[in-house]
């Protein structure tokens, strides 16, 4: 592991294992963080070789911080009066606001600056968030104004200003106020400020300026003054207007200045001689001496007084030659400025300690043609005490500057200090996606949705050691950028940053030219000369197209509550990058589809152009009954600020499903289940449907009657079934014993055998339909009830009602063949459906009655027929033999597209009944409604079903147009499939006028597992018609009862 350049040299990394890494082991690094500046960020990246020619490259960050520490007040006013007890005493506080401890430094002589004490001593130790109260007092007595400069020294801050004033006056004596001087309180840089007289190039034209910087007297004596050094200090006025300068005397008179103070002339200068007087043999002696430059500021409405400070250390000693005076100190060796602007000061500080119980003489010798500067130059350490040195790099061109400065202790020991600072003009590196010659960089969006929000990442490096504030300028509304195109950096940092795109038109190409505007910060403050960065970026938007394939799909016969799946493939035909949502509409009859559920998996998708993905659309229906789901989709995007967003969605559908919510459910095949047939179709969960069932009419102990309900799956689904009869009549229920010690309480009287039916339950697929027996015993005479209750899947209950009427079997009555349940005004009612207008011949529709006693019965037609009606009955007066059946021909011819219906009272025997005929009229050349026609689905239902029973091999005939007085003949089969031998009849049919049927032969015998062929000879006799008749036959097993009719 190796960094690629490592400048700050403040991270220590090194792999803690240097033996080779076992599978799906770890490597550990060690990295250790020695920051040397202060609130300052470092970035470095270290490359990472692994023995199999892999590399990584490994980011280390780390940030530093440091003290904080504020002063409680900025300015402090006494004003006193004279001979007076006025308060001369201000609290002030230091309040370290930092998690760090850090030392301090007060820069005042022992006893005070000018008239102005600090009562807590000069230095010490603030702990972490501890605050350090302290007192300043006033000592002046004299009348007049009394100004100072406070300054505290915090090792690794900036200073700490405190201005002070005081006005000594008498009582009621008329003198200027206080707030006519004006203190320097805002600073652009403190330490700047500090060393002001110190540095060799300033921002800014200061009032005046002094020369030298600090004065080294050396060694002077004490008894002969002629050794004692005296020097001169230049001052001069830069302004217009003149000033006026006051030294602050030294209250040990060793340094004395002359003249005190001085008036300077507009753009002059005057000297001032600094005498050396030390008092103490085999001694050291520092000061430093602090003026006030006074500077009269006219405007129209007042006159203010600004006030200028400087700052010129000065040491001395009266060490004899031959003394040899021990030293030991503690300071840095090299000490790191923080980086900076050319042509901008650099500061940093560190701390000189003296270890010894003897004060201590410090001097910094600095090299020639010196870039960096130092405050103080020199100066006294106590005895345990220390001094804060602060060290300013003043950089002409950009670059790293390295001096070797020497530390003079005692005037004997030298130590080499390193100064390092660095000045850096701001540059960043913007990764480019393509070569561009007008532009710095170029970046390039992919093509891009309309009405999306897309993003292209460039990488930006900041090159320096410091922040860097980058601002991107744009003229354009359809690009933006990260934060607004306001970022900052840290130093050597890099970032991904996103260029945003929001095009409004489609099948356009964009471009613009964007300028990228990049200035150092220090302390959050712009220094330096800005760089500018042309990037061009481009793109190129279109609208979104999605093809799927198929592009329709049908789910046939999907069970209530189970799911069904059909997989489809989405092909991205468009050029762009985007993420899809694909989303339902849905539509439908029957039941309420609004609970079916629907899952698109995987319902989000990101396809590239040109890629597929296979989605599976799952239904589940939650009722029964067709529907049709159209897929559509959204396109999702994301915004600038990271969040996802929905454009408006594609209102053109992409793919079509059709399915079928059924329950299972099986049908009856038997003409007496119509309405069974209808309940099984509708009746849904929770909700019990009553249906109906009449037994054949027939006399008192007319024998048994057994129907068979064949039945046959509506829907290739499987249906489980299960009867149980349910107590009706008020008969008492009587205790039987089922077991040992086992009773139930049964319905045990007559009625219950009136109806037998089995099985009690089964299960009725495809390819295996079912068979119910339902056996009825008339014993005794008039209506009957009974109910079976049938359960089926789905929770879906029928409440089954089976109607017995038994007649007399002496009283001579017709009834129809099937019972009419909702009304018992009418005998029957016959609807011959829609018929065409003006048709050529009547169409012919029979009433079906029979005869079920034992005595002959006379029908007659009493009432009814009319020439100006459509409908007429074509047969007046018949006999029925006992047992027998008669056919009513009904003539239906319309003339209106209407609707028609007669009502023809009839009589037999002493009843007199009403029939009621009805009928359409239709278009010309419209098909007419053949209502006893079989169906779809019970032609499925018996063509399911060829075991154990005997069946036709053909269900219906439809006879083409014949003329009257011709014949025309067909063949069909009588298939047994039993292993019995059964003996069949058919019964001749005729219709008087109209047609005969005959079947050759009539009768015979059917062997098990055999077949009989039938010829059935059909003669159209004098009347044209249209008809539809039902020849029938009886079967019996020999030697049995009948089984079926």
């Amino acid at each position: 592991m190796y960094v690629l350049n490592d400048v700050d040299h403040v991270f220590d990394t090194s792999l803690v294992s240097t033996s080779a890494v076992a599978p799906d082991d770890t490597a550990r690094v060690s990295v250790v963080f020695r920051p040397r500046i202060p609130n300052q960020s470092y970035t470095e990246y270290y490359t990472v070789d692994c023995s199999k020619g892999n590399n990584y490259r490994l980011t280390v960050t780390g940030s530093s911080f440091g003290p904080k520490v504020e002063i409680s007040k900025k300015q402090v006013n006494f004003t006193i009066h004279k001979n007076s007890n006025d308060l001369r005493m201000e609290v002030i506080t230091l309040v370290n606001q930092s998690a760090m401890d850090t030392t301090y430094q007060w820069l005042l002589p022992l006893s005070g600056r000018g008239y102005f004490q600090i009562s807590t001593g000069s230095c010490g130790v603030i702990r972490a968030n501890e605050s350090i109260v302290a007192s300043l007092i006033f000592t002046g007595s004299a009348l007049g104004l009394y100004t100072a400069e406070l300054v505290c020294l915090v090792l690794h801050q900036e200073p700490l200003f405190l201005n002070v004033m005081a006005l000594v006056i008498l009582q009621g004596h008329p003198t200027h106020p206080i707030e006519d001087h004006i203190l320097q309180t805002r600073y652009r840089s403190r330490s700047a400020h500090y060393m002001e007289n110190s540095l060799n190039r300033l921002t800014h034209i200061p009032a005046a300026s002094v020369c030298e910087r600090y004065l080294d007297f050396g060694m002077g004596s004490v008894t002969d003054i002629t050794l004692n050094r005296s020097q001169v200090l230049c001052v001069t006025n830069h302004q217009d207007e003149e000033g006026f300068l006051q030294w602050m005397p030294d209250p040990e008179n060793v340094f004395i200045v002359d003249p005190i103070e001085m008036i300077i002339p507009p753009k002059e200068c005057r000297q001032f001689t600094v005498r050396f007087r030390p008092k103490v043999p085999e001694d050291v002696y520092g000061y430093v001496m602090f003026g006030d430059y006074q500077q009269k500021v006219v405007s129209e409405e007042d006159v203010k007084y600004k006030h200028s400070w400087f700052r010129v250390p000065c040491v001395g000693n009266t060490w004899s030659r031959c003394t040899d005076w021990p030293t030991q100190c503690d300071c840095p060796t090299e000490i790191v400025l923080p980086p900076t602007v050319p042509t901008r000061t650099s500061f940093a500080n560190f701390s000189l300690c003296n270890k010894l119980e003897t004060p201590m003489h410090f001097k910094f010798l600095a090299p020639t043609e010196t870039n960096f500067a130092i405050m103080p130059m020199c100066g006294i350490v106590h005895s345990r005490g220390w001094q804060i040195i602060t060290v300013a790099m003043e950089a002409k061109t950009a670059g790293d500057y390295n001096e070797n400065w020497d530390l003079v202790i005692n005037g004997v020991q030298k130590i080499r200090i390193r100064l390092v600072g660095a000045a850096q003009a701001c540059s960043i590196a913007v990764m480019s996606h393509g070569y561009e010659p007008a532009a710095d960089a170029m970046s390039e969006f992919p093509p891009t949705v309309t009405g999306c929000v897309h993003y292209c990442c460039t990488y930006i490096h900041n090159l320096t050691r410091m922040f860097v504030h980058i601002r991107v300028l744009n003229h354009v509304d359809w690009l933006g950028a990260d934060e607004g195109g306001s970022l900052i950096l840290s130093p050597r940092e890099i970032i991904p940053f996103r260029w945003w795109f929001f095009p409004k038109t489609p099948d356009m190409i964009y471009s613009t030219l964007t300028v990228m505007t990049a200035m150092c910060l220090i302390n959050n403050r712009p220094v330096g000369v800005p760089i500018d960065y042309l990037v061009k970026v481009c793109g190129f938007s279109e609208y979104p197209e999605l093809k799927v394939l198929p592009r329709t799909s049908n789910l046939h016969d999907v069970v209530v509550g189970e799911q069904a799946s059909v997989t489809i493939t989405v092909y991205n035909r468009s050029a762009c990058f985007f993420t899809s949502k694909l989303y339902a509409e849905v539509k439908g009859l029957g039941d309420d589809h609004t609970r079916d559920r629907l899952e698109i998996v995987p319902a989000i998708n990101t396809l590239k152009p040109s890629n597929y993905v296979r989605i599976k659309l799952t239904v589940t229906p939650n009722g029964a009954g067709p529907r049709q789901v159209d897929i559509k989709y959204k396109v999702l995007c994301r915004d600038e600020n990271d969040e996802i967003i929905e454009i408006q969605p594609i209102t053109t559908k992409i793919h079509t499903l059709w399915y079928d919510g059924i329950y299972p459910t099986f049908k009856a095949s038997l003409k007496y289940a119509l309405s069974f047939n209808n309940a099984l179709e509708d009746c849904r969960p929770h909700k019990p449907i009553d249906v109906d069932i009449f037994a054949p009419d027939l006399c008192i102990y007319s024998g048994n009657v057994h129907l068979i309900f064949v039945l046959g799956c509506v829907y290739r689904v499987p249906v489980a079934w299960n009867l149980r009869r349910e107590k009706i009549c008020d008969c008492p229920m009587v205790v039987v014993q089922t077991g040992i010690s086992t009773f139930e309480k049964r319905h045990n009287c007559v009625h219950r055998d009136m109806v037998e039916l089995s099985p009690l339950s089964g299960i009725v697929s495809v390819d295996n339909p079912g068979l119910i027996h339902l056996k009825f015993k008339y014993l005794e005479k008039g209506n009957h009830k009974l109910c079976y209750i049938l359960t089926m899947p789905n929770d879906r209950t029928i409440n089954l009602y089976v109607n017995i009427f038994a007649h007399s079997i002496s009283k001579g009555i017709l009834t129809p063949l099937r019972r009419l349940a909702d009304t018992s005004e009418y005998l029957t009612i016959l609807d011959c459906g829609r018929v065409p207008v003006n048709n050529l011949d009547p169409i012919v529709r029979l009433a079906w009655l029979y005869n079920p006693t034992d005595v002959f019965t006379t029908w007659r037609l009493l009432r009814g027929n009319s020439s100006d009606v459509g409908i007429r009955c074509m047969l007046h007066f018949a006999e029925l033999a006992p047992l027998g059946r008669l056919a009513i021909p009904f003539a239906f011819f319309p003339t209106e597209m209407i609707d028609y219906e007669v009502v023809f009272s009839c009589s037999f025997g002493y009843d007199i009944v009403q029939m009621v005929v009805r009928g359409q009229g239709g278009l010309p050349g419209c098909l007419e409604t053949r209502l006893d026609l079989p169906s779809y689905t019970p032609q499925i239902i018996r063509n399911a079903w060829r075991t154990d029973v005997v069946h036709l091999s053909k269900e219906s005939f439809v006879l083409p147009t014949m003329p009257t007085h011709c014949l025309s003949r067909d063949i069909v089969a009588i298939c047994n499939d039993t292993d019995f031998t059964m003996r069949f009849i058919w019964l001749p049919e005729r219709i008087a006028n109209i047609v005969n049927i005959v079947m050759t032969p009539c009768w015979g015998v059917l062997q098990p597992r055999a077949k009989e062929w039938i010829t059935m000879t059909v003669y159209t006799l004098q009347e044209p018609a249209t008809f539809t008749l039902v020849p029938t036959k009886e079967l019996f097993i020999e030697a049995a009862y009948p089984v079926a009719d």
